[in-house]
Protein backbone atom coordinates (compact mmCIF):
# COMPACT_ATOMS: atom_id res chain seq x y z
CA UNK A 1 0.00 0.00 0.00
CA UNK A 2 2.93 2.24 0.61
CA UNK A 3 4.08 1.86 -2.48
CA UNK A 4 0.84 2.37 -4.24
CA UNK A 5 0.96 5.70 -2.77
CA UNK A 6 4.24 6.84 -3.18
CA UNK A 7 3.83 6.04 -7.01
CA UNK A 8 0.90 8.06 -6.97
CA UNK A 9 2.45 10.97 -5.37
CA UNK A 10 5.18 10.90 -7.99
CA UNK A 11 2.51 10.53 -10.69
CA UNK A 12 0.23 13.49 -9.51
CA UNK A 13 3.69 16.18 -9.27
CA UNK A 14 4.76 14.42 -12.81
CA UNK A 15 1.41 16.05 -13.34
CA UNK A 16 1.20 19.20 -11.98
CA UNK A 17 5.02 20.25 -13.68
CA UNK A 18 3.66 19.15 -16.63
CA UNK A 19 0.79 21.50 -16.60
CA UNK A 20 2.65 24.22 -15.11
CA UNK A 21 6.00 24.06 -17.77
CA UNK A 22 4.28 24.47 -20.72
CA UNK A 23 2.68 27.89 -21.19
CA UNK A 24 4.22 29.58 -17.81
CA UNK A 25 3.59 33.58 -19.51
CA UNK A 26 -0.38 33.09 -20.56
CA UNK A 27 -0.28 33.01 -24.16
CA UNK A 28 3.82 32.33 -24.93
CA UNK A 29 5.34 28.94 -25.03
CA UNK A 30 8.65 28.43 -22.90
CA UNK A 31 9.67 25.59 -25.11
CA UNK A 32 7.47 23.07 -23.77
CA UNK A 33 9.90 21.53 -21.16
CA UNK A 34 8.30 21.00 -17.71
CA UNK A 35 11.83 20.76 -16.30
CA UNK A 36 14.21 23.19 -17.70
CA UNK A 37 13.64 25.25 -20.82
CA UNK A 38 15.46 28.12 -22.56
CA UNK A 39 14.52 29.45 -26.19
CA UNK A 40 14.72 31.90 -28.90
CA UNK A 41 12.23 32.32 -31.75
CA UNK A 42 11.26 34.83 -34.04
CA UNK A 43 8.21 36.42 -33.32
CA UNK A 44 7.97 38.80 -36.71
CA UNK A 45 10.29 40.71 -39.36
CA UNK A 46 9.73 43.81 -41.14
CA UNK A 47 11.19 45.06 -44.74
CA UNK A 48 13.25 47.57 -42.63
CA UNK A 49 16.90 47.65 -42.34
CA UNK A 50 18.22 45.65 -39.59
CA UNK A 51 20.45 48.55 -38.01
CA UNK A 52 22.50 48.33 -35.35
CA UNK A 53 20.16 49.01 -32.12
CA UNK A 54 18.45 46.48 -30.03
CA UNK A 55 16.23 46.92 -27.60
CA UNK A 56 15.09 44.33 -24.69
CA UNK A 57 12.18 43.82 -22.29
CA UNK A 58 11.06 41.39 -19.96
CA UNK A 59 8.14 39.80 -18.52
CA UNK A 60 8.30 37.01 -15.51
CA UNK A 61 6.26 34.78 -13.63
CA UNK A 62 6.23 32.77 -10.26
CA UNK A 63 3.96 29.65 -9.64
CA UNK A 64 2.21 30.95 -12.64
CA UNK A 65 0.50 33.12 -9.39
CA UNK A 66 2.15 36.33 -9.87
CA UNK A 67 3.46 38.03 -13.19
CA UNK A 68 5.19 41.07 -13.55
CA UNK A 69 6.69 43.73 -16.38
CA UNK A 70 6.52 44.70 -19.48
CA UNK A 71 7.39 42.31 -22.65
CA UNK A 72 6.18 44.95 -25.08
CA UNK A 73 7.55 45.62 -28.38
CA UNK A 74 7.31 49.38 -28.48
CA UNK A 75 8.81 49.19 -24.72
CA UNK A 76 12.00 47.59 -26.18
CA UNK A 77 12.23 50.01 -29.09
CA UNK A 78 11.52 52.86 -27.09
CA UNK A 79 14.64 51.24 -24.36
CA UNK A 80 17.13 51.38 -27.24
CA UNK A 81 15.58 54.91 -29.51
CA UNK A 82 14.48 52.33 -32.11
CA UNK A 83 12.24 54.31 -34.48
CA UNK A 84 11.84 52.33 -37.63
CA UNK A 85 11.45 48.17 -36.10
CA UNK A 86 13.53 45.41 -38.36
CA UNK A 87 12.51 42.31 -36.39
CA UNK A 88 11.28 41.25 -33.23
CA UNK A 89 12.43 38.63 -31.59
CA UNK A 90 11.59 36.69 -27.90
CA UNK A 91 13.14 34.53 -26.09
CA UNK A 92 11.95 32.28 -22.90
CA UNK A 93 12.87 30.15 -20.26
CA UNK A 94 11.31 28.02 -17.38
CA UNK A 95 12.68 25.98 -14.27
CA UNK A 96 10.33 23.52 -13.02
CA UNK A 97 7.17 25.92 -14.18
CA UNK A 98 8.15 27.58 -10.81
CA UNK A 99 10.21 30.94 -12.57
CA UNK A 100 9.84 31.76 -16.20
CA UNK A 101 10.70 34.54 -17.88
CA UNK A 102 9.50 36.19 -21.52
CA UNK A 103 11.44 38.96 -23.33
CA UNK A 104 10.75 40.78 -26.52
CA UNK A 105 14.21 41.63 -28.32
CA UNK A 106 14.16 44.22 -31.07
CA UNK A 107 16.40 45.53 -33.35
CA UNK A 108 16.35 48.35 -36.04
CA UNK A 109 17.66 52.02 -36.36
Amino acid sequence: MKHFIMAAMVLGFGVFLGACGGQPIKGKNAGGASVYSDVQFNERATDNALGGKRGESCASDILSIIATGDASAATAAKQAGITKIASVDGTASNILGIYSTYCVVVTGE
